[in-house]
């Protein structure tokens, strides 16, 4: 073994030996701060591992209490076996934390405890030596000093002096062979001293794993059994969601029953339980909901949150059950004993009528049980007595049966599913759909639906296709576009590597991926820069783009009675071709140069919206909804677009009427500019692309006196277009070059429709333009009747509204817009006067 200091140089104190013990001494000291840091390190990983098993601890008691929650979960059946594999994992986890404490354990042992020995006996030793040597050798310097400067002429200082050094070296000579032993020693030894504390730490850690490891090998079997009993939990509980889909029919159901009946046994005592609202016996005599049961012959009720039940009447055999004659409030009855009466109120005719016949049939049958103790066949004839009660109390109260609106439901599907591709969901082809993004203007299934939802009312506004309420222009809107149309230009260019398209079948992860990608990033969507040329091996590009205007109609023609099925079909066609309108996407149509206006060539013009969605000359009789054949009373009508202008369209050269709005260069092809004609041209699927390409619906227009697109709508008279606008976000309080707002434009050109549409929309209505004058002012100076109705209407309901409490000018200005709106949308022609 090579020595760190010669013992050789050491006799002779040589300038090598005290720089090789320099160096020695450094390394030393080196290794001391090392190892030092190293113990540091241990006891702070031993402090945090203590942290871990501690909390681990916790995590393994959570454990065992969520598998005694299991194991006393008595809706669960397999929830002994969740209980039992909780504990079973609980168990080997504990195993495993004793495992590590082990090892904390065998690391504070193997390292602090023998590197610590190590620096304070071995490393300590060699400091003090150090100290030692440094003395001697001191003094060795200092009797080298007396010796040297011993005079000739005294010689017994001289052999003194000689004395003292002769001394000094041989203790000098033996004190540095013992510092440099210990020095050597520990050099030596710290190889094999740090090697074998890490060693033995080491060994500790493979014993860790291996205990873990035999622990899980035991363990293995079982949790290929829990596997296995996980797969079959998971399939169970995908089959009872499976059942449960149809949950949201229950809305539907519950339209048409009565509220909660539990039971009404030929033995059992009737019973009944719902909503309701009381009126307070205090002296505020405010009106509270409460959860009424009749049970027992007994009136009884409680609050939503865990109270007591309260019994409201405790015979109701005392008790009478009439119409309310309170006038103010709707769907009231009275329960009337002997000593005082109870005002109660129904959401809706139906349940009013079911509570009490319910009620009426509970006394009747309180009174049999008691007087006669009637055997099955008196019950049965008392029951079908009572049965005439409701019609009674229907009468009395004045109610009818609501059927109305379930019938213009029925009649809006038959509709909506008659437009191409709209019988099944737009995104995952469920057949059958029954909700829709009324501003995407498509059809949906109930779980695309709630993805739609998820995004937010500025990206999808979703309703429901029965159950919520539709505005004629709408329902317009939905019939102009549909599935096929805006899969025209959603879906153009399909990439399943971005996302994977949606199938009935998909998960709600797959879907949501498909749909985002589809109308959050636009992913498939074709973009306006790559149609600028014909073909990748034209030369010639294109050098014009135009809008197809969507050819206005006629009102809708009343058909009398008498009307023959020959004389209807003519009409047939014409709606059917009006469905055939529906136009989008890019098509590179070759014009005649008279309809262009230019002296180019027709291929060097672009036209959007003139391709038709196959699909739509497919559509038969069979396919169109059931009012298109109404040869009764009411007109058989579908206009798509019925708007205040019935003007014909600009004559172009020759008086043929242009099919296309002005020519724009194609360095002008732009979303915004293109969203701009399409609303010129009334053409929603173009609108539709020109908002998928990313459209602002609110751009300002510099070259038109910064008008926006729908006040471009607004000279078109379309209530679709305007509609759609409003649904995509567009913004009413917009003004232009002049200062005037869309309902400036709409009253300035008399469109009664579009004025009543924007002020639904809470349109303000007192702004003033440039010229001092608001959308009142103007319609009195123009003497339209109609169009001021529905301005002061407005400001009344407004200045009405502004008190607290109920306003009543609410129902009279409900009425009168929604007369407006079905008359704009069905009659137009109506709206035609001064």
């Amino acid at each position: 073994m090579r020595q760190a200091v010669d013992f050789k140089e050491c006799l002779k104190d040589s300038p090598k030996f005290r720089q090789s013990l320099e160096e020695a001494e450094n390394d030393i000291e080196s290794l001391e701060g090392r190892l030092e840091k190293l113990v540091k390190l241990c006891t702070v990983m031993i402090d945090s591992g203590k942290q871990f098993s501690s909390a681990s601890s916790g995590f393994v008691t959570g454990v065992r209490d969520l598998a005694s929650y299991f194991n006393d979960d008595s809706f669960v059946a397999d929830g002994s076996k969740v209980a039992s594999s909780l504990s079973r994992f609980a168990h080997a986890m504990t195993e495993m934390i004793k495992y590590f404490g082990i090892l904390m354990d065998q690391a504070h042992r193997s390292v602090i405890k023998n590197l610590s020995s190590f620096i304070k006996k071995d490393i300590r030793k060699m400091k003090e030596m150090r100290k030692q040597f440094e003395k001697i050798s001191d003094d060795l310097d200092g009797a080298l000093i007396r010796n040297s400067n011993a005079l000739r002429t005294k010689p017994q200082e001289c052999k003194e002096a000689f004395n003292d050094l002769t001394t000094m070296k041989r203790c000098f000579a033996h004190t540095s062979l013992d510092y440099v032993f210990e020095v050597n020693v520990l050099h030596s030894k710290k190889r094999f001293e740090v090697l074998d504390t890490m060693l033995s730490f080491m060994h500790a850690q493979s014993t860790f794993f291996h205990q873990g490891h035999d622990l899980f090998t035991d363990l293995d079997p079982h949790v290929k059994d829990i596997r296995i009993q996980v797969e079959e939990l998971s399939e169970k509980a995908r089959e009872e969601r499976k059942e449960m889909e149809e949950r949201h029919t229950l809305v539907q159901k519950l339209d048409a029953s009565p509220p909660s009946e539990v039971s009404s046994g030929k033995e059992g005592p009737l019973m009944m339980e719902g909503y309701l609202f009381k009126r307070t016996s205090n002296a505020f005599r405010q009106w509270v909901r409460r959860w009424f049961t009749i049970q027992n012959s007994q009136l009884v009720y409680r609050k939503r949150s865990k109270d007591s039940l309260t019994i409201m009447e405790e015979d109701l055999r005392l008790c009478t059950i009439r119409p309310s004659m309170d006038d103010s409030r709707r769907f009231c009855f009275e329960v009337v004993s002997p000593a005082r009466s109870h005002t109660l109120q129904a959401d809706s005719e139906e349940e009013c009528q079911a509570w009490t016949s319910m009620l009426v049939a509970c006394i009747n049958k309180a009174y049999r049980d008691t007087l006669h103790g009637q055997d099955s066949h008196d019950e049965d004839r008392g029951e079908s007595s009572s049965s005439s009660t409701p019609s009674t109390v229907s009468e009395a109260s004045g109610g009818t049966p609501k059927t109305e609106a379930k019938n213009k439901s029925k009649l809006r599907m038959e509709q909506l599913l008659a437009v191409p591709g709209n019988s099944q969901c737009c995104d995952c082809g469920t057949p059958d759909p029954r909700w829709s993004s009324i501003n995407l203007g498509i059809t949906l299934c109930i779980e695309c639906s709630g993805i739609h939802r998820s995004f937010g009312v500025h990206k999808s506004k979703v309703r429901s296709i029965t159950l919520d309420t539709w505005e004629p222009e709408l329902v317009k809107v939905m019939l102009e576009l549909g599935n096929d149309v805006v899969n025209k230009f959603y879906e153009a260019n399909v990439d399943e590597t971005i996302a994977t398209r949606a199938t009935p079948t998909s998960t709600r992860a797959q879907r949501e991926a498909w749909i985002s990608a589809k109308y959050l990033k636009q992913a498939f969507v074709n973009k306006l820069p790559q149609v600028q040329l014909r073909s990748s091996s034209s030369t010639n590009r294109i050098r014009s783009w135009s809008v197809r205007k969507k050819p206005r109609r006629s009102p809708a023609r009343t058909l009398d009675k008498s009307s023959s099925k020959e004389e209807l079909s003519p009409q047939k066609d014409d709606v059917t071709s009006g469905l055939m309108e529906a136009v989008l996407s890019v098509s590179n149509t070759a014009l005649k140069d008279n309809d262009s206006g230019l002296g180019g060539s027709s291929s060097d013009v672009l036209v959007f919206g003139t391709e038709v969605p196959p699909a739509l000359t497919d559509i038969n009789k069979t396919a169109m909804p059931n009012f298109l054949l109404d040869t009764e009373s009411k007109p058989a009508e579908l206009e798509l677009e019925s708007s205040d202008d019935s003007a014909g369209e600009e004559e172009g050269e020759g008086g043929q009427a242009t099919t296309t709005t002005s020519w724009e260069d194609m360095s002008k092809l732009d979303p915004n500019l293109l969203l701009y004609k399409a609303a010129e041209a009334r053409n929603l699927p173009v609108m539709s692309e020109a908002l998928a390409n990313g459209a602002d619906p609110n751009w300002v227009n510099p070259d038109d006196d910064l008008k926006t697109p729908i006040m471009k709508a607004v000279e078109t008279g379309s209530l679709s277009a305007c509609e759609f606008l409003l649904l995509n976000n567009a913004k009413l309080d917009r003004t232009d070059k002049n200062g005037r707002t869309p309902l400036h434009h709409a009253t300035l050109l008399g469109h009664t429709g579009q004025v009543c549409q924007f002020l639904k929309r809470k349109a303000d209505h007192t702004i003033k333009d440039n010229f001092g004058q608001d959308p009142l002012t103007i319609a009195v100076e123009a003497a339209n009747a109609d169009i001021v109705t529905l301005l002061r209407l407005s400001r009344l309901n407004e200045e009405m509204s502004e008190g607290d409490g109920y306003n009543p000018g609410d129902d009279t200005f409900t009425d009168v817009f929604r007369d407006f709106s079905n008359m704009a949308s069905n009659h137009p022609e109506k709206l035609k006067r001064k």
